[in-house]
């Protein structure tokens, strides 16, 4: 059938669809793939307007015609037939748990996977376990008692029936195409999960039994991705970790982002800010320098001195500091009044200690001390002149007599 189905086609074949739902996917699929024929042979009959009264004057109802086709195959009556409704109803309750507590959980997984890419912290990941627990004990019942119970839900059957019709409709060229996509997703989804443990080991190196477990995930994906289209089972093993690649590629790519726009601020301000045109700064060489510190004889820090140049000016500098509201740097004035509250930027304190909270935001801190200490050397006196001669004298060099020489009487 052509991807411009008829929407009577499509609706006669969604109805088939779902008067054989408690067969094997497998069968029905064989079924409907030999009833397209007939149906693609009484559309162009009739013409594009053709309607789902036409086709069933023609065929019956597609209830009574998917009767006929299961008569045909010696398949068993449908499982509803032979149930009470109280008794199917009650059935259903363990495979629907099973179904909604996997969704839950690659929700769960997918949510704790953005938080541990956006931290690269290793522990975020520990409440993904809960999800996984979950998602480990709707697998359990899958692989006991199939898929069936599960694919016979009314949430299932009318979840699959949309699809059916989006790919026979005009989504089926977009399908077909996401479809031949697939080698390249389990492939990346392996690449993606190798970086985000390496990223992890690298941010936290006390974590390095995590690599291992990353490195089976990606094994495991690229081995049971093309495997999954032929078992659906293995879907328990696929779907998760796919979550957990897009949940952590996304969060890795903020926090690469969020990296570049802080590093790409915070050198933008320092060069408008504290380099801009008409801004007074101290120089060292070619470096500017932001704070002076000064030292006594015996090395003890001032709390407070000022500056000035040989002409009594005052060596004035901008002075900066933290808002109180928004931990954003300001300028505060203009003095030549040292030593300066040292301001710490980023995500880091002064003592170089992680700050989870001012790492999802620009911020600042301020501190007082001397960041170092100082060593003076200590002066040693100067050596105290050689004393003169007396006058009228000479002196010999050693071992030779001593001479004396007459000085002229005044006037002589």
């Amino acid at each position: 059938m052509t991807t411009q189905t008829p929407t009577a086609a499509r609706t006669y074949l969604a109805r088939v669809r779902t008067a054989l739902a408690d067969l094997p996917p497998a069968e029905i699929e064989e079924i409907v793939e030999d009833v397209r024929p007939q149906l693609v042979e009484i559309t162009e009959e009739a013409g594009e307007d053709v309607r789902l009264e036409t086709l069933i004057e023609r065929l019956g109802t597609p209830e009574s015609y998917a009767a006929e086709l299961r008569a045909a195959g010696d398949y068993p009556p449908p499982s509803a037939e032979e149930k009470p409704a109280a008794a199917k109803s009650a059935g259903r309750v363990v495979p629907r748990l099973a179904l909604w507590g996997f969704v839950a959980g690659i929700l769960v997984v997918a949510l704790f996977g953005f938080g541990a890419g956006s931290t690269l912290r290793a522990e975020v990941l520990l409440g993904a376990l809960l999800g996984l627990a979950v998602i480990a004990a709707s697998g359990r019942y899958v692989h006991k008692h199939g898929l069936d119970q599960v694919n016979s839900l009314p949430e299932v059957r009318s979840l699959r029936n949309l699809l059916s019709s989006a790919r026979e409709g005009r989504g089926g060229e977009a399908f077909g195409y996401l479809g031949s996509l697939r080698p390249a997703w389990w492939l990346l989804c392996g690449v993606t999960l190798l970086l985000f443990g390496l990223a992890i080991v690298m941010r936290e190196a006390s974590w390095l039994v995590l690599f291992p477990v990353f490195l089976i995930a990606a094994a495991a994906i690229v081995w049971a991705g093309p495997r999954s289209s032929s078992d659906r089972r293995l879907r328990w093993v696929t779907l998760p970790l796919s979550a957990l690649v897009v949940g952590g590629g996304l969060g890795m790519a903020g926090y690469v982002l969020d990296r570049v726009e802080n590093n790409y601020s915070y050198n933008s301000y320092n060069a408008s800010g504290r380099s801009g045109s008409g801004t007074q700064e101290l120089m060292y060489g070619n470096e500017s320098v932001d704070n002076v510190y000064a030292f006594d004889a015996e090395g003890k820090p001032l709390t407070e001195f000022y500056l000035y140049d040989e002409q009594g000016r005052p060596i004035a500098i901008p002075r900066y500091a933290c808002e109180p509201e928004t931990g954003e740097e300001s300028r505060q004035g203009t003095d030549n009044r040292f030593p300066r509250p040292r301001i710490v930027q980023g995500a880091y304190d002064d003592q170089g200690r992680y700050n989870g909270y001012n790492a999802y935001r620009a911020s600042c801190t301020t501190t007082d001390g001397v960041p170092f200490t100082a060593a003076i050397p200590k002066q040693q006196p100067a050596p105290a002149p050689p004393a003169p001669a007396p006058t009228g004298t000479t002196t010999s060099a050693p071992g030779a007599p001593a001479q004396t020489t007459t000085a002229p009487p005044p006037g002589g």
